[in-house]
C-alpha cells in the first residue's frame, strides 16, 4: 500500500516534458507572431502590440483577446474557449500523476497526454485569432 502511495506522489516529469512543452510554445509563439506581424491584423502596424501578442501566446485562448486589446467581443470569444482549452490542459497534466506502469508504451502514451494539452491550449490561441480577425 506504501508503495502504491509512493508511486501516486511521485511527481514524473523529466527533460521530455520540457522539451515537449518548449517545442510546442516555440512553434505556436512563432505562429502567432507571423499572423500578427504578417498584416492580418491591425496589430501589424503596431509594434508593440505584435510583442504584447506574440508574448501573449503562453495564455493560450487569450491571445486573440490581447491581439485586440481586450475589446469586449473578443474578451468573449476567448473566454468562451478558456474552458475547454483548461480542461484539454488539465487532463494532459493530470494523467503524468496516474500510477501506470513504467514500460515505454506507458510512458509514451503519458507524453503524449501531455503533449496533446500543451497542443489544445495553444491551439486554442491560434482558433481565438478566428474571431479577432473577423
Amino acid at each position: 500500500m506504501a508503495t502504491h502511495m509512493t508511486r501516486i506522489a511521485q511527481c514524473r516529469f523529466g527533460l521530455a516534458h520540457i522539451v515537449i512543452f518548449a517545442t510546442l510554445w516555440l512553434g505556436f509563439t512563432v505562429l502567432t507572431y507571423a499572423a500578427v506581424s504578417g498584416g492580418l491584423t491591425n496589430a501589424s502596424q503596431e509594434r508593440g502590440l505584435v510583442v504584447m501578442t506574440t508574448l501573449g501566446s503562453i495564455s493560450g485562448p487569450m491571445t486573440g483577446a490581447i491581439c485586440r486589446r481586450f475589446q469586449s467581443c473578443c474578451l468573449q470569444a476567448s473566454l468562451s474557449l478558456l474552458p475547454y482549452a483548461a480542461a484539454g490542459l488539465l487532463v494532459g497534466v493530470l494523467f503524468q500523476w496516474l500510477p501506470l506502469p513504467s514500460r515505454l508504451g506507458w510512458q509514451v502514451l503519458r507524453l503524449s497526454a501531455w503533449g496533446l494539452g500543451w497542443f489544445v491550449w495553444f491551439g486554442s490561441g491560434i482558433i481565438s485569432f478566428a474571431h479577432a480577425l473577423s
